[in-house]
């Protein structure tokens, strides 16, 4: 009669077996490596991951099906099995600790001092629908696929320092737009309708923003609407680098008056406070001019007198985390994670493109001196959704 023991050995095996390799797959793409190299990594890895354990299974079958019938925790004179079964015990004994802390921050921070929501089926309010292409309408018509959904959230944010001057303060976040033509582009003009409605400051867009030059001619009708008090921020990411010319989408915004933080850093000045924004497109793009910084003045203001300042900071990355805290950055606004794409009940996201794994997969987090905002993005190259809304955000400060 089978015994629960080998059941139980053989599981955790596989559990640290995976969990290795899934730490390697978010890594690789928190370097700055050509998009090409980084996909052929990453299916080593998938590779890997389930090619090792049926190796293991194939070589050492007699001897695993004769351990299955007895009562004992490890098999005798196996080949294959003892060294990667000890070998994924101890990735499991390294990074489960690490990765069962990163479960309780996805909880969300105490500085979330509220957030309301509103969940549109953008694809059954359009008349033609969402997708753009035959695969994402197919995709799309898959149960509980969410790519042709859009969550419009408003979330009051409590800074980590005293700072009355921004109070009230409204920044609307958007990242990762990623336009490939998989969403066609009926549908960004509905997300940019629900951020025109926030009527905030301030809006910033956190890079990802266009796959493929073909659509380069949508930036102008889609992106041209976007206004706000103090002008829109943008930097770019890694998926704009796919372009053989990577500033020609920064030349375009620009042109429609927009604010390339990716180039220079920004001073913004409002009647109370001024603004002081730094951008970072690291690792994958080093545009920025160190010694530029370009001047919005919003309101004429007084000069013989010293106004608080607010320091924001604009990352396509989480992974940036770190240049943040230390330039003391009041907020950094990210993406780059799109929540995860699939989150599992009470486990939350597995897989996003971090240094840090899905520690900041998307939400609110506090490391002092700064707060961070990651966002879920718009899209993506893989249109499918699971428990992961795509989402806009209003930010409203508080002191």
């Amino acid at each position: 009669m089978p015994s629960y023991q080998p059941w139980v050995v053989l599981l955790v095996a596989f559990i640290g077996n995976c969990s290795g390799w899934l730490f390697c797959f978010n890594r690789i793409n928190s370097t700055g490596l050509a998009r090409r190299h980084t996909k052929r990594i990453e299916k080593i890895f998938v590779a890997c991951c389930f090619s090792l354990p049926s190796l293991v299974l194939i070589i050492d079958w007699d001897s695993i099906q004769r351990w299955m019938l007895a009562a004992q925790w490890w098999p005798n004179q196996t080949i294959l099995f003892s060294p990667w079964a000890i070998s994924s015990f101890v990735c499991l004994a390294v990074l489960g600790p690490s990765w069962i802390q990163s479960r309780c921050g996805l909880r969300g921070s105490p500085n979330l001092l509220s957030e309301t929501m509103v969940t549109h089926h953008v694809g059954n309010q359009l008349p033609a629908g969402s997708a753009g292409d035959r695969l994402t309408k197919l995709l799309d018509s898959i149960p509980f696929n969410e790519i042709s959904r859009l969550e419009v959230n408003h979330k009051q944010l409590r800074l980590l320092r005293h700072l009355p001057a921004a109070e009230g303060f409204k920044i609307c976040h958007i990242s990762d737009l990623h336009f490939t033509g998989q969403l066609n582009i009926d549908h960004y003009q509905f997300v940019v309708d629900r951020v025109l409605e926030f009527e905030a400051d301030l809006i910033a867009i956190t890079g990802d923003i266009i796959d493929y030059a073909r659509c380069l001619p949508w930036l102008e009708p889609v992106l041209g609407r976007l206004q706000a008090r103090y002008g829109c921020l943008f930097l770019l990411g890694n998926h704009d680098r796919r372009l053989s010319d990577v500033d020609e989408p920064a030349r375009i915004l620009s042109q429609l008056g927009h604010v390339d933080t990716g180039k220079r850093d920004v001073l913004i000045h409002t009647p109370t406070m001024r603004i002081s924004v730094s951008g970072n497109e690291r690792p994958w793009l080093e545009r920025h001019d160190c010694a530029g910084q370009s001047n919005l003045a919003g309101v004429s203001q007084d000069t013989t007198r010293a106004f608080p300042e607010l320091r924001l900071g604009l990352s396509h990355s989480p992974d940036q985390l770190p240049w943040a805290r230390g330039l003391a950055l009041d907020l950094l606004l990210a993406g780059h994670t799109h929540g995860g794409q699939v989150r599992f009940p009470l486990i939350g996201p597995i897989v996003a493109p971090s240094r840090y794994g899905s520690r900041f997969a998307s939400g609110v987090f506090a490391r002092a001196p700064t707060l961070m905002h990651v966002s879920r993005g718009i899209a993506g190259t893989h249109p499918l959704r699971w428990r992961c809304l795509p989402e806009v955000s209003l930010l409203t400060l508080h002191s």
